[in-house]
């Protein structure tokens, strides 16, 4: 049997717009005609995820991130900088929390250590050191040894606990154990209904597939 796979098209028409790429692919074969659906590898990367427009947006499109994926809104990251009315300057967590009520949800900034922060059962805004610069994103999933980050820069992406504490641990003078800072976001009303698939207390590497087939591999 032989089987041929092409990227598929969907044909745009007078309602429906101009043509646009469907993620899937079209599988031919003696007894199947048929398009498979499939992610890209962008798709999957950013998913459920606001990327940031702007060099100094990490904060708005953090909580964009967290509002809209968490939450279930539709906030805009531009709506949130007009909210922050920082012009061209990053936004800090008292600016955050000052935006929020407008949207009907309220924040509060922690110092933590990291056995506290491993004990949060939802997301939140985390303040890094990302290549020396400051920068905003969202911690979507934490277990004992790594930690997922929604991305509003780099997408969904993991790391191991010593690759989050070298970035996140910046209050190095600290000495009350304290040695990174979160932003909790809350509704200000008890009526919303958070999603249950966001956040995960059991996060999976994305190398954890090639490390189990290199594990399997036959030694010479």
């Amino acid at each position: 049997m032989i089987s041929t796979m092409v990227l598929a098209d969907t044909l745009g028409t007078a309602d429906a717009g101009p043509p646009q790429r469907a993620e899937g692919v079209l599988l031919v074969t003696h007894s199947v005609h048929r398009i498979v659906p499939v992610q890209s590898w962008k798709t999957r990367r950013d998913a459920r995820i606001v990327k940031q427009d702007l060099d100094y947006s990490c904060g708005a499109a953090s909580l964009a991130t967290l509002l809209n994926s968490f939450y279930g809104q539709n906030v805009t990251e531009e709506a949130l900088l007009k909210a922050m009315d920082k012009g061209d300057g990053r936004a800090s967590f008292d600016d955050m929390a000052r935006a929020l009520p407008e949207f009907g949800f309220r924040a509060q900034g922690f110092a933590a250590s990291w056995e506290q922060l491993s004990r949060l059962r939802m997301p939140v805004v985390v303040y890094v050191k990302h290549r020396k610069d400051d920068h905003f994103t969202v911690l979507r999933g934490i277990s004992g040894d790594t930690v997922w980050l929604a991305d509003p820069s780099l997408g969904n992406r993991t790391y191991s606990r010593a690759q989050f504490l070298a970035m996140w641990q910046t209050r190095e003078d600290a000495d009350d154990g304290l040695a990174g800072k979160f932003l909790a976001v809350l509704p200000v009303a008890s009526d919303g209904v958070p999603s249950d698939d966001f956040f995960t207390r059991a996060p999976r590497r994305q190398s954890a597939n090639a490390t189990a087939q290199l594990a399997f591999r036959v030694q010479p």
